[in-house]
C-alpha cells in the first residue's frame, strides 16, 4: 500500500518499512519468517530472530499441516522469544527457488500468532524484498534472546472444525471463499480429488498483492473491491479455505484486520482434509456448484 495508511487498532497492523527502520531499536521483537533457513542466514533485518511458517505444524490423527496443540505450541513459541506482552512484527522475502517463497509466511506466521491468542502483531508490508529495495541496512548476525513468556490459547472465533464445515457447507450458510489459484479451483491441482468444494468461490490470494511484490498489499479499494465481487459483505458468516490452509490463513488476516471483516473464519483443513473424505465430492470448473 505504500505509505502507514493502515488500520491502528486490532490485533493485526501492518507498518510500512520506514516505520519498521524507526523502530529498531525499540522493545520490538522482529520475526523473520524467510521460507528458508539460508535466506535468513544470508541477510535479515537488524535483530532479527528466525521462525520458519511450518514450526507450528505437524501431523495430527493422520492429517498433516495441521497446528500444534497449545502444549507445543508454548514451547516453540518460547525458543524465539515470543511474550504475551510484547508486540511482534513479522517479515518475509519472496524466493523463486522456494515453493513457499510465495510471500504468505509473514500472513501466516500473524494468522497463527493471533490464534494462539497474541494480541500485538504488526506485518511488514512490502516485506524483505522492499527492505532490500530500498537499500535499508541489512545483518548476517543473530540476535541473543532469551526465552519468551506467551501462554498460547486457541481463538476458537477464528477457526471452524471440519464437521461444522460439512454441515455449513451442505446447508449452504456461509460465503465460502477458496483462495487457491484459478487453475487448481477449477481442477488442475495436486490433491486427490481436482476442482473445488462445492458453493466455493474462487479469489485468488495474489490479487489481493501487488503483481511485483506479493509481500506488498493493494489500495485499500482494490482488495475491498475484489473481495466484495465474490459476494462476501463485512456483516456475512465468510469461511477461508485454500489447499493446506496457509493461503487462505494469510487472508482471513487481511479480511479481518485490514478490510474490517468480523465474522471471517478459516478452515484450517482445507482441501486436504476435505479430499481425506471419501464420500466427499468435488466440482470442476468455474462455477461454485
Amino acid at each position: 500500500m505504500g505509505q502507514d495508511i493502515f488500520p491502528d487498532e486490532g490485533e493485526v497492523r501492518w507498518v510500512s518499512t520506514g516505520w519498521l527502520e524507526r523502530h529498531l531499536e525499540a522493545d520490538v521483537l522482529i520475526i523473520d519468517a524467510q521460507p528458508n533457513v539460508h535466506d535468513f542466514i544470508r541477510g535479515h533485518i537488524p535483530g532479527a530472530v528466525y521462525l520458519n511458517e511450518e514450526s507450528l505444524r505437524l501431523s495430527a490423527g493422520g492429517v498433516p499441516h495441521s497446528w500444534l496443540d497449545t502444549d507445543l505450541a508454548e514451547k516453540v513459541l518460547a525458543r524465539v522469544s515470543i511474550d504475551q506482552d510484547r508486540e511482534v512484527v513479522v517479515y518475509t522475502g519472496t524466493n523463486p527457488s522456494s515453493p513457499l517463497g510465495d510471500g504468505v509466511p509473514q500472513g501466516m506466521i500473524a494468522y497463527s500468532l493471533v490464534r494462539y491468542g497474541h494480541k500485538s502483531i504488526r506485518i511488514l508490508d512490502g516485506g524483505f524484498d522492499l527492505w532490500r529495495q530500498e537499500e535499508r541496512e541489512i545483518s548476517t548476525l543473530y540476535r541473543s534472546t532469551g526465552k519468551g513468556r506467551f501462554k498460547p490459547k486457541v481463538r476458537q472465533d477464528l477457526l471452524v472444525e471440519y464437521s461444522e464445515f460439512h454441515d455449513m457447507v451442505m446447508r449452504d450458510e456461509a460465503v465460502h471463499l477458496d483462495f487457491r489459484p484459478k487453475a487448481q479451483y477449477e481442477g488442475i491441482s495436486p490433491w486427490p480429488k481436482p476442482g473445488h468444494i462445492p458453493g466455493a468461490v474462487n479469489l485468488p490470494w495474489s490479487s489481493l498483492y501487488e503483481e511485483g511484490n506479493l509481500c506488498r498489499l493493494r489500495s485499500a479499494k482494490e482488495i475491498e473491491d475484489a473481495v466484495r465481487a465474490t459476494g462476501a459483505k463485512p456483516e456475512a458468516d465468510i469461511i477461508c479455505s485454500c489447499g493446506s490452509g496457509r493461503k487462505a490463513a494469510a487472508q482471513l488476516v487481511v479480511l479481518r484486520w485490514l478490510m474490517g471483516f468480523p465474522k471471517v473464519r478459516l478452515f484450517e483443513g482445507s482441501m486436504t482434509e476435505w479430499c481425506a473424505h471419501p464420500d466427499n465430492e468435488t466440482v470442476i470448473g468455474p462455477s461454485p456448484r
